[in-house]
């Protein structure tokens, strides 16, 4: 009898350590799936203007700048949410070459998702 609750203690001890790690793998993912989550929502708000707040925005380029500083710039007038998923769309759609060298001025809307500003800059 004595030897049975010696082992109900140590099984019980093992479960304890066991959902402890369980736990330990557990919580981190969590957070890094809530990370992720948002950064996918807002990354995807940015790029279709799910929500986004209207106003006109006039730019002068100067036709020598990079992607990422044309990018930075779009964030500074409050055109693009993210510099970096932006310079990252421009160059999956081929159109990196034709943004960085655009020379002149541009009128864009705070509201216009990746594809329309794309359109303004042709």
């Amino acid at each position: 009898m004595l030897k049975e609750k010696k082992n109900s203690g140590e099984k019980s001890l093992h479960d304890a350590r066991r959902i402890r790690r369980i736990a330990s793998a557990i919580i981190p993912l969590f957070f890094l799936s809530l990370f992720l989550a948002a950064f996918i929502i807002s990354a995807a708000n940015d790029m279709y203007a799910f929500v986004k707040p209207e106003g006109s925005v006039k730019l002068r380029m100067s036709g020598d700048e990079s992607l990422f500083s044309v990018s930075q710039r779009l964030e500074e007038a409050g055109v693009i949410g993210n510099p970096l998923v932006f310079s990252i769309y421009t160059m999956t759609r081929g159109a990196g070459d034709k943004i960085s060298g655009f020379e002149g001025d541009i009128e864009l809307d705070s509201s216009m998702s990746y594809r329309e500003i794309l359109r303004a800059f042709s």
